[in-house]
């Protein structure tokens, strides 16, 4: 209480009166003079100041939890935004698709004595049929979406198309004891001899990338010319390739499309004598502009392999009626005798040049079974018609066995089904590439 009100209310006091509602309430107006707050700041202020510094208190506070809420989120955004890539980058949280590699080690066990058997110093071939491994300089590879490496990923949710980088023929995105591929095992027996090898592909997509692998996807016999303009060009870009000396294999596996509206097109089928003449072009342009190179001719799979797996995987039976599984039988026979024809016809067979058939899969007339005879999707992309990264390692492994193989001689049906670490061995006595002319030595 004030102290002067006191005293005059005091009943001793000379001036004593009788306290009223007044003194009440002006007791209580002003109380707090005297009765100070515990909090010392508002002890010097006024009331009506006391309550402005009060809300600006209370803004400055609103506005640092503001702050401190709003640099929180920017903290737990970085956050998450640094969980999520390495959700997405980690290999450990991503499914991986299979594959079949081989160790070095067990590579160049199956390669010794070849290795072995080379003379440093021996004469670099001028003849087609005296090629072996270690003379080759250039490989490339001419096709369709099963060459290029369609839907063959890494990861199996991957929704990108064309994986040249994993490609049978052509691939290195990782050597060959992380993904078998003829390329990779071109590339051990290169740097095992000193020598430079070009043409390989990696990555994802259409591009330099791709390397001299020039297949495009959806194509057909009649864009072989084409794509043996666009190879020859990119070799010849190269300015460390002697294209009047080097050794090239080229690869070539075309068809799959041509059967048109007999398999997954929409017009009606290639016929046979047309398949092998835009064949025939596409050859004779490499031929008159790319010397000293082997052309090697996938032949045509039985559609139950590849055009009819989906059907066969999933209902057990052969897609269509009795009539149109003839029609596509026949066709496919048309197209894998036409490119016999052309191996035996001879016009592409002389000392710098010629063409060799591989047939290690033409008499493979069911889907893929795995060693254990039972269906297995896992050969297969995800449409179960294109080759997944693991159907192209086992297409490389058959398929270098079939390039030392000779003449008339060659396997018509691998065991693709088998997986095993082991590829086909060469040695001091068989090493070279078989051609026409050297498979009758």
């Amino acid at each position: 209480m004030n102290p002067n009100l006191q005293i005059f209310l005091n009943r001793n006091t000379l001036y004593h009166r009788l306290p009223s509602n007044m003194d009440t309430r002006h007791e209580e107006e002003y109380k707090e003079y005297y009765d100070p707050p515990s909090f010392p700041i508002f002890s010097i202020c006024r009331p009506r100041n006391r309550l402005i510094l009060t809300l600006i208190l209370g803004f400055l506070l609103i506005f640092i939890l503001f702050l401190i809420l709003f640099r929180g989120n920017e903290e737990d955004i970085r956050i998450y935004t640094k969980m999520e890539e390495l959700s997405t980058s980690s290999e450990a949280v991503k499914i991986q698709a299979q594959t079949l590699a081989i160790s070095k080690s067990s590579l160049k066990s199956g390669m010794e004595k070849y290795l072995k058997s080379i003379d440093p110093k021996e004469p670099y071939p001028d003849d087609v049929n005296a090629v072996k491994p270690h003379h080759i300089r250039v490989i490339g590879a001419m096709g369709d979406s099963l060459t290029i490496g369609s839907r063959a990923q890494n990861i199996l949710d991957d929704t990108r198309t064309q994986y040249p980088g994993n490609a049978y023929f052509t691939g290195m995105d990782a050597e060959v004891d992380g993904h078998l591929t003829i390329y990779n095992i071109f590339r051990v027996i290169a740097e095992e001899t000193g020598n430079k090898l070009y043409g390989g592909s990696t990555g994802v997509g259409y591009g330099d990338n791709a390397g001299f692998d020039v297949a495009i996807g959806g194509m057909k016999s009649d864009d072989i010319l084409r794509q043996a303009q666009v190879l020859v060009q990119k070799i010849r870009d190269v300015k460390e390739i002697d294209v009047e000396k080097d050794w090239k294999l080229v690869s070539l596996w075309i068809g799959t499309n041509d059967v048109g509206d007999l398999g997954y097109g929409d017009r009606p089928p290639i016929p046979v004598d047309q398949y092998k003449a835009y064949i025939e072009k596409g050859i004779s342009y490499l031929k008159e502009n790319l010397p000293r190179t082997i052309v090697t001719v996938i032949a045509m799979f039985p559609p139950q392999l590849l055009q009819e797996a989906h059907s066969i995987m999933t209902t057990g039976h052969r897609p269509d009626s009795e009539e149109r599984q003839k029609q596509r039988d026949e066709l496919s026979d048309g197209y894998r005798n036409a490119s016999y024809k052309i191996q035996n016809e001879g016009k592409f067979n002389d000392k710098n040049f010629t063409v060799v058939v591989q047939p290690f899969a033409t008499e493979y007339t069911d889907a893929y079974v795995d060693q254990q005879g039972h269906y297995n999707s896992a050969f297969y992309a995800v449409d179960l018609f294109h080759l997944s990264k693991l159907g192209h390692a086992i297409l490389a492994k058959h398929y270098w066995q079939n390039l030392f193989e000779p003449v008339g001689e060659k396997t018509k049906k691998a065991d693709l089904g088998d997986t095993s670490e082991h590829i086909f061995e060469l040695d001091e006595h068989n090493s070279f590439i078989k051609t026409l002319g050297n498979s009758k030595q």
